[in-house]
């Protein structure tokens, strides 16, 4: 059961201490989140390249800071393996080999089986409301019966960061933060194809309609088919000789 909404806040400092009760203060966000968060999407989106030496010093012109919160959000990023700060060499955002690949698309899937379990016990209806309005949101590029690639990409992270969001357990979205954004920018460099697009929306009503109807095998083993899928596409896209990842297909 969630806990229930608290009491209105008194009218007062004094009428506050009297009766014991505080005052929640919403603090604005770090200067170091908000660099951190666009220097991310510009690796996502493409606009950074795999590999590329960062300089502090040019994107802190770009961004309008001094270069001390661009050190911290290379930091922070460092953290979700966006960033390689090497050293005496500089910070390089990530690239990946087909080992990391598949490690990567191993641990999504042990993630993503693990929070569809957790969110269905946690609350079944409204997962499926929320995976539902998801996959409504991605019909909407649908025209003349084909997706745009690029654009699905957003409904696509939306899809399976609701699933992950629904557990509300703190540590199953942090450890599936670490692996979220590379995820993002693989997809972003090498999902391309209105076919792939469309096959991963199918996917995602399969997905849903078996959680609906309470077949939670049926719905894992079309989440592990479709992360499976995700892998070979990634695979075959980026870098010859993949090894075959140990993922349920």
């Amino acid at each position: 059961m969630k806990p229930a909404r608290a009491a209105s806040a008194p009218d007062s400092p004094s009428a506050a201490r009297s009766s014991g009760s505080i005052t929640r203060i919403d603090r604005p966000r770090s200067l170091t989140a908000i660099v951190a968060e666009q220097i991310r999407e510009l690796i996502v989106s493409g606009g950074l390249a795999l590999g590329e030496q960062l300089s502090e010093q040019s994107l802190a012109e770009q961004l309008g800071v001094s270069r001390m919160p661009v050190r911290e959000a290379f930091l922070h990023l460092q953290s979700e393996r966006l960033v390689d700060v090497r050293p005496q060499r500089g910070s390089f955002v990530f690239d990946y080999d087909v080992t990391e690949l598949r490690e990567i698309c191993e641990l999504r899937q042990v993630l993503e089986i693990g929070a569809l379990q957790v969110a269905i016990k946690f609350d079944r209806a409204g997962l499926v409301r929320s995976l539902r309005a998801c996959v409504k949101q991605a019909e909407a590029l649908v025209i003349d019966d084909v997706i745009d690639p690029l654009a699905y990409q957003a409904m696509d992270t939306l899809f399976h960061d609701s699933l992950i969001q629904a557990t509300e357990n703190r540590e199953l979205i942090e450890a599936y933060t670490k692996i979220s954004g590379r995820i993002r920018a693989i997809r972003h460099r090498l999902m391309r194809s209105p076919r792939q697009s469309a096959e991963s929306q199918a996917q995602h009503s399969r997905i849903v309609e078996a959680i609906a109807a309470s077949n939670d095998a049926l719905a894992a083993g079309e989440l592990a088919q479709h992360v499976f899928n995700s892998y070979r596409m990634f695979s075959d896209a980026s870098r010859p000789g993949a090894i075959q990842p140990n993922l349920k297909s």
